[in-house]
């Protein structure tokens, strides 16, 4: 028995300590490929951090507690229009638009949250429905929103009394929050409640006969899920210099779990991987534009059939043949 313990307990160590080395690895990584690239580069840059910090929070939904959501766009549609209002209409400074933002996202996540006395295929239809709902009141509420031509003249971000100006600092910013967040996402799913998202996400009448408040740690998943979307979404704007409804239509959702699911589902650098692979990929492609739900389709189907760990457990696997060979 104490064996076994100490196995367990060991296997959560080694488990724990790659998940900081991917974090170390993936920070490592935007930090110095994107600025190499050029101007273009940390285009790219921002766009991969703005949907990575989404899909990570769809990955602790999905791959972790198995809380399937169809609408996961729309609260990143959320973050980006509250703040962008709030600066326009009321006057905000960045930060606490962004914070009222992201805090608004939060209220809508739990109300979506609410959602989970459906069961099964309901609660999932149910998401896309809720998804849709927000879509059409950003695209049809012309007055606030403005409608399906949104909302141009974004004011620039101003952080403790400095402006970004430029899209090196924009993405500087960007690289900031992202660390922050993805931090606190490696940190939150190796916790305790990290551990009752897997269970439910495993079984959840075990994870209930075991003592764990079911319904209270998906409510909880689902909020975190849509504040992270909303906090990715709150700088596509500034990125793009407008915003419009389009940006968060059920394809940009079903983008989102395409992500996870070629990244590797459970593995929050996998979602990343996703993200960058996913928004890398149409700029390359863009002679076959037309084609890109198809090309996504091929992606997503080899995929799953050549790589059903995704990216994140080829790379596990690479690494582990090399370490093997080194002892060798």
């Amino acid at each position: 028995m104490t064996s076994t313990i100490k196995t367990h307990r060991l296997s959560h160590q080694l488990r724990d300590r790659r998940n900081w080395l991917a974090y170390a690895a993936v920070m490592l990584a935007m930090a110095v490929i994107p600025p190499l690239a050029g101007d273009f580069g940390l285009y790219l840059g921002c766009v991969i951090i703005c949907y990575s910090i989404a899909a990570i929070g769809l990955q602790v939904m999905v791959g972790v507690a198995g809380q399937l959501s169809l609408g996961h766009a729309a609260f990143m549609g959320i973050g980006a229009y509250a703040t962008v209002l709030l600066q326009i209409r009321l006057g905000f400074h960045f930060l606490p638009a962004a914070a009222a933002g992201i805090a608004l996202t939060v209220l809508f996540g739990l109300l979506m949250a609410q959602l989970i006395r459906l069961s099964g295929i309901y609660f999932k239809i149910a998401t896309f429905g809720f998804g849709v709902i927000v879509y059409q009141a950003l695209a049809n509420w012309s007055s606030l929103t403005g409608g399906h031509t949104g909302l141009t003249g974004i004011p620039q971000i101003e952080l403790f009394g400095m402006a970004v100006e430029t899209r090196r600092q924009l993405f500087m910013v960007l690289l900031a929050v992202f660390a922050v967040a993805y931090a606190l996402a490696v940190r939150m799913v190796q916790g305790r409640a990290g551990r009752a998202f897997a269970a439910i996400g495993q079984n959840e009448a075990a994870a209930a006969s075991l003592g764990v408040n079911v319904s209270g740690y998906k409510v909880g998943v689902i909020v975190i899920g849509c504040g992270f979307a909303g906090l990715g979404g709150l700088f596509i704007p500034q990125l793009n210099g407008f915003v419009n409804p389009d940006n968060f239509t059920w394809i940009e959702s079903l983008l989102l779990l395409i992500m996870i699911s070629v990244g590797g589902l459970g593995s929050l650098a996998g979602a990343v991987m996703g993200a960058a692979l996913l928004v890398v990929v149409p700029e390359y492609l863009r002679t076959f534009a037309e084609y890109k739900m198809l090309i996504f389709g091929l992606i997503l189907i080899v995929s799953l059939t050549l790589m059903p760990k995704g990216l994140a457990g080829v790379a596990t696997l690479a690494l582990n043949k090399r370490a093997e060979g080194r002892r060798q």
